[in-house]
């Protein structure tokens, strides 16, 4: 039997050593990876965590700062075929302006299709309001068709007064049927409110129509 020298058992302990101690880096090294790797998903999860509760008070305060107004309808008298719409921006206090406030005529509710051969067509469709008044054309820059009140600065306290006219009847639909079907029917809005540093408010409001006092 061959003798070892005292040098090849100190090798041989040496390399032995050597895998143990790559063992422990290895051990090591994947300890901290993954430590690494928990404290980045930590990191992330408190970001997302302050994200979130940073997201959840815009809203509430986004919330909080919708805006209020009245809004008021009344026909210019007895069996008037006229109407005037007073819209009062009445809070909150806070808001104090608005940049733009831009109202306009919504329809029933309803789906109106396309009929019959002959019946009217999208666009045409489209083009009417169906409801029971529309803005009087051209006044205050009011568009063309009724439908729209363009977007003005407001401020707190202040209020809008927009002339009013009865819908009128599309060409397919008898007069009568038309008075008759929005007889007493309030008039749907959309009410955009646009103010600096905010995102934008659309509000709707059903606005029965009344004779004056």
């Amino acid at each position: 039997m061959t003798d070892v020298s005292w040098a090849d058992k100190l090798s041989a302990v040496s390399a032995g050593l050597g895998v143990v101690t790559a063992g422990i880096a290895l051990l090591i090294a994947r300890t901290a990876n993954k430590a690494a790797h928990q404290s980045s998903r930590a990191a992330e999860q408190a970001n997302m965590t302050a994200d979130s509760v940073a997201q959840i008070e815009r809203d509430r305060w986004q919330y909080e700062m919708t805006p209020r107004f009245d809004v008021t309808i009344t026909r210019l008298g007895q069996g008037s075929d006229q109407a005037s719409l007073i819209l009062t921006f009445e809070g909150p206090p806070a808001l104090e302006r608005l940049d733009e406030v831009e109202i306009e005529i919504r329809d029933d509710g309803y789906t109106h299709g396309v009929g019959l051969a002959g019946g009217p067509d999208e666009q045409q469709i489209a083009q009417t309001i169906w409801g029971p008044y529309r803005f009087k054309p051209g006044i205050n820059d009011s568009s063309a068709d009724g439908r729209l009140s363009p977007a003005v600065p407001l401020e707190l306290g202040e209020w809008l007064k927009r002339a009013l006219e009865v819908s009128l009847p599309p060409s397919w639909t008898d007069r009568a049927y038309w008075s008759q079907r929005y007889a007493g029917a309030p008039v749907r809005l959309w009410v955009r409110c646009r103010r600096e540093g905010y995102q934008p408010w659309t509000l709707t409001y059903n606005v029965e129509v009344t004779d004056p006092q």
